[in-house]
């Protein structure tokens, strides 16, 4: 029976083509919809994880509480030891990284040494000196550069482009940071500009400066010392499994208290924060899964709507052969199951080819992606220039199902008028088409 529908939908096109077609692009559609605004949504947890939050944070709490401060005293000390223990009790997948926030006052003199501008800018110092240092490949600095080079030597730094447009920054001239230190002091020190980034984000890009760790340690006197453990999940770890990471690491955390590092201030008080924790992201999350669930929801309807209809019209305009069918000696029954089948048949290769070519789009815009960085410019929010798509087993399931139980409904409906007509009826359709 099996073949001798298969083999009646591909000689007659007339009762396969138009549903096939319809299936095929309903089906492409969804995946490419759901591929797409889940490679944005991905796109934004990674780059806020790499400019800013991680995708787990390792931070004293009194320095998280007063943060818009910067204070450096705030800072957790026993770098070593603390990367250790963190590998050792924290998810083995994470790979972590030290930073400093820091904020000071540029100061840009002139040739003769005098300020010719000044303005105060946040900084984060970050390993970029090292030959293996994820942090290059992390933000994309190469990729960002918008004039110079990166860092090759202590004391050279990059600057936002805005704030360089600002500043009349040049480069490979000298400016002086002047901050707070670990003590409480003046923290003042020289510095190269060597090159100009785009972080992709306004007020990064206005305020923004990059140093290197070990440097940001000598400038501030916090030798041993980081304000920030940044840990980094791989891609395929879904952000709804961050805030499990973060609790069984928060769980560890007493253990660690008991017996503190003895270079730690009596009241450190450590916490650990996924990325959902931070910046008000959790809000951005539930916004971007309700409209998710809206749209998806209405696409479903609309192209469910249009299958069941693609069905409906199949079955009404083979009245005339139900009619002969029924004439032949088939039952009515019989006739229902075998039409429900032939559409389920119909269904399943539509939605192949659909997989096929909504997969493949998807997977072109993962690995190429496209330039969107005029559209996203002024919306402020961290989002990288080019948008990349991200193929998922719930989008092709999203895409399968409705193309596979849709087209079936609509024939089954359409076919159950025949129980409702005689076969006279039926026949002189056939002999009227």
């Amino acid at each position: 029976m099996i073949r001798w529908i298969y083999q009646g939908i591909i000689r007659d096109k007339t009762r396969s083509l138009f549903a096939f077609l319809v299936i095929t692009a309903g089906v492409s559609m969804m995946i490419f919809f759901l591929g797409f605004m889940d490679g944005i949504f991905a796109g934004m947890v990674d780059m806020t994880a790499n400019l800013d939050t991680g995708h787990v944070r390792f931070v004293n709490r009194p320095f998280y509480e007063e943060e818009y401060m910067s204070p450096m005293d705030r800072a957790l000390a026993a770098e070593k030891e603390m990367l250790r223990w963190l590998e050792e009790n924290a998810d083995p997948r994470i790979r972590w990284s030290a930073r400093i926030r820091w904020a000071a006052i540029m100061d840009v003199p002139d040739d003769r040494g005098e300020t010719l501008h000044q303005t105060p800018v946040l900084g984060m110092a970050m390993d970029l000196l090292s030959a293996d240092s994820p942090e290059l490949e992390r933000l994309k600095l190469a990729d960002s550069l918008l004039a110079g080079r990166l860092p090759e030597a202590p004391r050279e730094l990059l600057a936002g482009h805005q704030l360089a447009e600002t500043l009349n920054l040049e480069l490979g001239r000298p400016v002086t940071l002047l901050g707070q230190s670990f003590d409480g002091g003046l923290a003042v020190d020289n510095y190269t500009v060597v090159g100009f980034v785009k972080f992709g984000v306004a007020a990064m890009d206005k305020k923004m400066a990059l140093i290197d760790i070990a440097d940001a340690q000598d400038t501030f006197y916090m030798q041993d010392m980081v304000t920030d453990w940044l840990g980094y999940l791989p891609a395929e770890v879904d952000y709804r499994d961050y805030p499990e990471i973060q609790a069984r690491l928060q769980e560890r955390l007493p253990e660690l208290m008991a017996h503190p590092p003895a270079a730690w201030a009596g009241d450190d008080d450590p916490m650990v924060l996924s990325i959902l924790d931070q910046r008000n992201f959790s809000s951005l999350v539930r916004t971007f899964e309700t409209v998710k669930k809206i749209v998806v929801g209405i696409f479903l309807f609309l192209m469910t709507l249009v299958l069941w209809n693609a069905g409906l019209l199949n079955g009404i305009h083979r009245y005339g052969e139900m009619g002969l069918r029924l004439a032949l000696g088939e039952t009515h029954r019989a006739l229902v199951f075998r039409l429900g089948v032939e559409a389920f048949m119909i269904g399943v290769l539509g939605s192949l080819a659909g997989c096929l070519i909504g997969g493949v789009i998807v997977y072109y815009l993962q690995e190429v992606g496209i330039n969107m960085g005029d559209a996203f410019a002024k919306t402020g929010l961290m989002l990288s220039d080019v948008v990349r798509g991200r193929l998922s087993l719930q989008g092709f399931i999203m895409g399968i199902v409705p193309g596979m139980t849709a087209s079936v409904l609509g024939s089954l409906i359409a076919s159950l008028a025949v129980f409702k007509r005689s076969e006279a009826t039926l026949f002189r359709e056939l002999e009227a088409g």
